[in-house]
């Protein structure tokens, strides 16, 4: 589908116009990255996790008598569900749920991925991370309303917010090419600049943000949690991420803009169009695979992402219910791990991607996989606990250093992989291909945490999903190795051009 500019050259803005909106549209990015960051961090990786394993123990029963309701912290419990006919570990049911959510993210984000595109406008693409911002946090702060008994509301709230999050997140992330073309293309201080420097620069700094600002809502949250002695503890925190979450994206609406005029009139969008451009949204997705052949280099980054993402998830989420289950960790301690994670994930974010590059003189395949590897010890050290009884996370003082290393690794791969991805992708194409990132990142979620529940109801020791996650984080590291980024940029500059072609 075709379509030509609705404004005159005359009506281009001026170049200092275009200097202030190509700033603000910066601004807004790291406000984004600042306002949404805390729900994936702290609620979906903390809270949310708790909750549900919490109301599946508080209306569970013994697993070895079902006649017998859970009472004691250390007790091996499942949930019946479904009228009992059939029973699911209740560190199990946490982990169902964040992969069912996951699922229907997947969903959701390929259907309005087509449509931002199509749109192509900045103003509109804010628009639609602002309505589905405000439904995902009013969805986070209901979940801090509900009673222990609701566990199935609970489970629906979870699912709905995290694919609200979805959204935002895939479009959001295509919006970091774009601004950074503008910067250099459009903006005087920084024309004619190195456009991958100033993509890693303000990807880093963005994830950098977006976990200061989940380490200010975990701090917030260890006062509400002191405050609250109650089981509804975490529903405080929870409630306080909501509200952070619906507040703070507001002033995105004045804050992103269109530096040049959008190449649709935004006036003559209706229901009958959305609709068909969110079915674009799958015809793009098909496009974009059956391209595979011209994007190598874009088939390789996803499948390697799609491991590696799926098991530093995972990695997150079994251990924060193995603390909480076999180690016995308090809901503090349990938040001071979160801090721990997120003050080395903002270092990871800053500096592990510019050490390994400046110091070290690692390409950005080779920054990957170093960090991957720092991340394999986290399992590894897991699966130690098995032949030793006094090291591999016997004690809680271990989920401290754990959690330490986990955020660093966390935080460099967040801003390394997205950096990498936003430079091997069409121009034009960026929330469809967002699109197969997120799919790959968040999507890939769908299998392990349903693999770790699987292992965790057999079982009845989530200790045995480290080696699952142990060899997720292995079988990426030569997926990875075959990256090359040069290649990758070349590949996507002939897509583009054949899309020109046939427009």
């Amino acid at each position: 589908m075709n379509y030509q500019a609705v404004t005159s050259d005359e009506e281009l803005i001026n170049r200092p116009e275009r200097d202030r909106k190509s700033s603000n549209n910066i601004l807004g990015w790291y406000l984004y990255c600042f306002s949404s960051e805390p729900f994936i961090v702290s609620a979906v990786s903390t809270y949310v996790p708790l909750l549900l394993e919490q109301f599946a123990r508080i209306n569970g029963v013994s697993v070895d008598d079902h006649s017998l309701n859970c009472v004691t912290q250390d007790q091996k419990c499942v949930l019946g569900i479904f009228n009992n006919t059939l029973y699911l570990d209740t560190s199990s049911f946490a982990l169902y749920t964040f992969s069912l959510s996951v699922l229907f993210q997947a969903v959701l984000v390929i259907s309005v991925s087509g449509m931002v595109d199509m749109w192509n406008s900045v103003k509109l693409r804010s628009n639609v991370m602002v309505g589905f911002g405000i439904v995902g946090a009013l969805s986070t702060i209901a979940i801090s309303q509900l009673d222990s008994s609701q566990y199935y509301s609970l489970a629906v709230l979870a699912i709905l917010s995290n694919c609200c999050y979805g959204v935002v997140n895939v479009v959001g992330n295509s919006l970091l090419p774009v601004f950074a073309r503008d910067l250099v293309q459009y903006n005087s201080e920084h024309k004619n600049g190195d456009l991958e420097q100033i993509t890693s620069i303000t990807s880093g700094r963005g994830s950098g943000l977006g976990y200061f600002g989940a380490l200010l809502v975990q701090i917030g949250s260890i006062f509400l949690i002191k405050m609250s002695k109650t089981h509804d503890s975490i529903q405080s925190a929870v409630l306080l991420v909501g509200f952070w979450w619906l507040i703070l994206q507001i002033p995105l609406v004045w804050l992103l803009q269109d530096v040049l005029p959008p190449l649709v009139d935004t006036h003559e969008m209706h229901l009958s169009s959305s609709i068909q451009y969110m079915t674009y949204g799958w015809k793009s997705l098909l496009e974009a695979l059956r391209h595979a052949s011209l994007l190598k280099d874009v088939v390789i980054f996803l499948i390697g992402w799609f491991i590696i993402s799926d098991s530093i998830t995972t990695i997150n989420s079994t251990a924060i219910l193995f603390a909480k289950t076999e180690l016995s960790m308090s809901t503090t301690g349990l938040v001071l791990v979160s801090i721990l994670s997120l003050i080395s994930g903002i270092v990871g974010a800053f500096f592990i991607p510019q050490i390994l590059t400046s110091y070290f003189k690692q390409s950005p395949p080779r920054m990957m996989v170093t960090i991957i590897c720092w991340a394999g010890f986290i399992p590894l050290y897991g699966c130690i606990g098995f032949f030793f009884s006094s090291i591999g996370l016997r004690h809680t003082g271990e989920m401290y250093m754990l959690a330490i290393w986990y955020g660093i690794a966390m935080g460099g791969l967040a801003a390394v992989s997205r950096s990498i991805f936003s430079l091997i992708i069409p121009s034009g194409k960026e929330s469809t291909f967002f699109s197969l990132f997120s799919v790959t990142d968040k999507g890939s979620s769908i299998v392990g945490p349903f693999l770790a529940g699987l292992i965790t109801d057999k079982t009845h020791n989530i200790r045995y999903s480290f080696y699952l996650l142990l060899f997720l984080l292995l079988v990426s590291l030569p997926i990875f190795s075959m990256l090359d980024v040069e290649r990758g940029k070349k590949e996507a500059q002939e897509l583009s051009n054949i899309q020109t072609l046939n427009d």
